[in-house]
């Protein structure tokens, strides 16, 4: 059992010392918000007291004074929270922290909102996840100004340098001030006597000082109270974020796929066109040749179109709907694919389209990773929610690591409010299911 600091002398110097020593810390750690709203008060109190004395200083008007003296420091205050955080704030909560961690066991942990990455767009701007920018550097900072000024975690942690310079500064500071103005007294004529009670009060009272820092840290420091819209929001800025950097890896697939492919071979096909025209008079044969050269690079061209497009919409999903376009894939896979399908209708084009992709890249993770010998693909309708749940006898394993294809596909399916789930252990087999909300046609 732990003893109590009284038992024992030496033990009650060691508390002592270690508690002046957290004090002083606690102390230097919020007296920034304080130290900025002192002058201003003081300069507040001197105007409004002059103010309520050129004024023969009635009860009344020395009232307004003292009240419009407190609505200056507040407004202060207010103002030096959000002009000192965040540049100050996160390093002062994050020492608070540590502090609380080290003294007390707590451990807390938050999280910052990240700098978001930036996208070159087609159109040759420069997307920061928020608006559009003509420079790569300009574009980089703003994201930063805007990660750093509208992340919630820096605004609860000016919450806390507020809080903590009005509550947990004066605390933690009356044993300092008690041996600091108890040794001024014990050093006056007359007042030795109580500037020793002072010292003792204020020494008495240093072990137990600092541990207001132990409710105040367990409701400012952890993590921001977010309310159900906020999290919705936080959300939704993130599906944003993902789908204008899918958007633009589409649009430069697509870009490259037209200059790489067709585009090139419409150009050699001209020029091919242009050869013969200029030897179908004199030698007609090699007009011939050069022309069926350019017929067969034009089909050549035409597939290539045709496969780039199916990429971006295959017609057999417009035309024939979701369950004959996954059959039509599951033909094209290395990998034998089976397809059972228990909806009695065709889903919403969007959410069709969204499952439809889902399931073709996990085909093609069961391809490249699982060594799998057979897969199942099942699709159902319950309860307004469609489900389609790929089944392999692969090596298992799989997991929605940060910047993987399944990663990817969760955040498509949480822009529809749908979910991914993964049933995947060591050595299989592995079981992934996509289930979306939606209405059938």
């Amino acid at each position: 059992m732990r003893r109590r600091p009284g038992g024992d002398p030496l033990r009650w110097g060691t508390e002592i010392g270690l508690g002046l020593y957290r004090s002083v810390v606690l102390t230097g750690l919020t007296c920034v918000m304080a130290v900025v709203a002192v002058p201003v008060g003081v300069g507040g109190s001197a105007l409004a007291y002059s103010w309520s004395d050129g004024l023969s200083a009635p009860l009344a008007v020395r009232a307004l004074a003292t009240l419009g003296e407190t609505l200056v420091v507040v407004l202060w205050v207010a103002v030096s929270l959000w002009v000192v955080h965040p540049l100050t704030s996160r390093a002062l909560a994050k020492a608070a922290r540590r502090c609380a961690a080290n003294w007390l066991g707590l451990d807390i942990r938050v999280t910052y909102r990240p700098v978001p990455p930036v996208t070159r767009m087609a159109t040759g701007f420069w997307w920061d996840g928020h608006e559009y920018h003509k420079s790569e550097r300009e574009a980089r900072r703003r994201a930063k100004v805007h990660a750093r000024f509208h992340d919630p975690q820096l605004h609860w942690d000016g919450m806390w340098a507020l809080v903590a310079s009005v509550t947990v500064l004066p605390v933690a500071a009356l044993p300092l001030l008690a041996l600091g103005y108890g040794g001024y007294m014990a050093l006056t004529p007359g007042l030795t006597g109580y500037g020793i009670a002072v010292i003792v009060a204020g020494l008495a009272g240093a072990p137990f000082a600092w541990r207001i820092l132990r409710p105040l840290a367990r409701r400012f420091l952890g993590p921001v109270p977010s309310t159900r819209l906020g999290r919705r929001v936080e959300e939704l800025e993130a599906i944003r974020a993902d789908l204008t950097q899918t958007q633009a890896a589409e649009l430069e697939r697509i870009e490259r796929g037209l200059h790489d492919g067709a585009q090139a071979r419409l150009v050699a096909m001209g020029m091919s066109m242009g050869a013969a025209e200029q030897l179908v008079d004199t030698n007609p044969e090699a007009a011939k040749a050069i022309l069926a050269e350019a017929r067969a690079t034009s089909a050549t061209a035409l597939a290539e179109l045709r496969s780039l497009v199916r990429g971006i919409n295959p017609p057999v999903l417009a035309e024939r709907g979701l369950v004959d376009a996954l059959r039509a894939l599951a033909l094209d896979s290395s990998v034998e694919v089976d397809v059972f399908s228990h909806v009695p209708a065709r889903p919403e084009r969007p959410v069709e389209s969204a499952v439809y992709f889902s399931v073709a890249e996990l085909l093609a993770n069961v391809a490249k990773h699982s060594r799998a010998e057979r897969v199942k693909v099942e699709l159902s309708y319950a309860a307004r929610m469609l489900t389609a749940t790929v089944s392999d006898d692969g090596i298992g394993g799989a997991a929605a690591s940060t910047g993987s294809g399944l990663s990817g596909i969760e955040r498509r399916m949480a822009a529809f409010g749908g979910r991914l789930e993964i049933d995947s252990p060591a050595g299989g087999p592995t079981r992934i299911t996509v289930a979306v909300p939606c209405e059938l046609s």
